[in-house]
């Protein structure tokens, strides 16, 4: 963006002589809500490994709620852009760099920071588990995250996101973020139903995800069960 010149003297002495102090400070932290997908083991060995979305956290070192479960975020700095702090910030708590990122929303409750007034620009965050390496955070399954004392509003967020996924799933590719390289079409659809909560007729997903997919030739090895063909997103 060019930066802004001011039209004339007058506005030059306004902006020279404008004092920011009169107003209440505020600050501005990104948070972010990574969602992932990991296999869960089932005992039976003629079954598919369940799947099931994971978001990612980190334990608070310090107050306010420290040992309390917190999404991976901190303060803007001057001179930073959201999206700068947000790359930043992920480094720094989890060790994630490139990881596909939009804005969820923006939460300003006054009082939903202790410490001050703080304003936080959320974002949600989709990666493949399988090529992430994370470090100094958590995978935590979603159906725990209720039982779990959240930090802040992060609970709250955590929920906005989830809405944000189911509302964006049908019309929208954001889905094969999470997905590994190769995968089978039963286990995309498990991912479907996981994330919109309903469970979906195995036809109808086929012929509705067939134009994103191609087939890579390839089929799972057998492990009890039928071996799959195997295939990636078309992009």
């Amino acid at each position: 963006m060019e930066k802004y010149k001011p039209c004339c003297k007058e506005e030059q002495d306004f902006l020279r002589e404008y004092n920011p102090s009169q107003f209440s400070p505020i600050a501005v932290t990104v948070d972010a809500v990574i969602f992932g997908i990991e296999k869960d083991n089932v005992d039976n060995y003629r079954k598919l490994d369940e799947q099931s979305i994971k978001v990612l956290l980190v334990k608070r070192d310090d107050y306010p709620y420290k040992d309390c479960y917190s999404l991976p975020g901190g303060f803007v700095l001057e001179g930073e852009t959201l999206e700068d702090s947000l790359r930043r910030t992920l480094k720094s708590k989890t060790g994630l760099t490139n990881v596909y990122s939009e804005q969820l929303y923006t939460f300003g409750e006054v009082d939903r920071d202790p410490r001050m007034r703080v304003i936080s620009c959320a974002y949600i965050s989709l990666l493949d588990t399988q090529k992430a390496k994370i470090k100094n955070a958590i995978w935590m399954n979603l159906d725990c995250i209720k039982e779990l004392r959240m930090a802040f509003d992060h609970g709250n967020i955590i929920e906005e996101a989830i809405k944000r996924l189911r509302g964006k799933i049908n019309y929208t590719d954001i889905v094969f973020h999470m997905m590994p390289e190769e995968f089978t079409i039963s286990e995309l659809q498990q991912v479907y139903e996981k994330i919109l909560g309903e469970k979906l007729l195995a036809p109808a997903f086929r012929r509705t995800i067939s134009d994103k997919l191609e087939d890579t030739g390839k089929m799972t090895g057998n492990a009890g069960h039928r071996p799959s063909r195997l295939f990636r997103y078309k992009k």
